[in-house]
C-alpha cells in the first residue's frame, strides 16, 4: 500500500498505527463508524477497575483520599452496574 496516495486522515492513521494495522481495521470495520474514546475515558475505566478491586466495603474514605475522590464517589463507582 502506498500511504502517500491515501486521504489525509487515513494517511495520519496509517502513520500512527502502521499500514498493517490500518489494513486490519479496514478488513474488520471497513465502512463502519468506529467510536474512539478519549484518553481520559480510557483512564477513568482503569481507575474505576482499580478502585473496585481494592474496595472491601469499609475503606471508601481511605480510597477516596488516595485517589482524590470523595468517599461517596468511591461507593458510587463500586455499586455502578456494568453497561453491557
Amino acid at each position: 500500500m502506498d500511504i502517500s496516495r491515501l486521504k489525509e486522515k487515513d494517511r495520519e492513521i496509517a502513520e500512527l498505527i502502521g499500514e498493517d494495522k490500518l489494513t486490519l481495521l479496514a478488513r474488520r470495520y471497513g465502512g463502519s463508524y468506529i467510536y474512539v474514546p478519549t484518553l481520559s475515558a480510557l483512564q477513568r475505566s482503569e481507575l474505576e477497575d482499580s478502585i473496585k478491586k481494592r474496595y472491601n466495603g469499609d475503606n471508601a474514605a481511605e480510597l477516596g483520599r488516595e485517589f482524590g475522590l470523595s468517599a461517596r464517589t468511591i461507593v458510587r463507582i463500586v455499586t455502578k452496574k456494568p453497561m453491557h
